[in-house]
């Protein structure tokens, strides 16, 4: 019986470690799309006066990939277990995702 009292308290210790991280990067992604909704336009004012719309894109970019992390974490927890076209799918479009932000970041799109 202390057997199955450690192994739940073992898994209980891995789940919201796991659920913090996406809970951090879910967190991190709203916060950059704040700032890049509401004070973006000032900031690219002030910062395209001063040539600095580096900052602007950089800001653009860690805000896309913690989204890209909070929502591919969980999408992998649900087809990891599936079958292989789906996970076949969720690499496909984990590509596709990675390179559109890399190409709107270069493109200027």
């Amino acid at each position: 019986m202390a057997k199955k009292t450690d192994n739940k308290q073992t898994q209980r210790r891995s789940t919201p470690s796991r659920v913090s991280i996406v809970d951090l990067l879910a967190f991190l992604a709203l916060a950059a799309s704040a700032i890049l909704l509401v004070i973006g336009p000032i900031l690219r004012w002030v910062l395209a006066n001063t040539g600095g719309a580096v900052v602007m894109q950089a800001l653009n970019l860690v805000q896309q990939y913690c989204v890209l992390a909070a929502i591919a974490i969980p999408g992998w927890y649900f087809v990891r277990y599936k079958r292989k076209a789906w996970r076949i799918a969720y690499f496909i479009f984990l590509a596709i995702y990675v390179a559109g932000t890399i190409l709107g970041m270069t493109l200027g799109i």
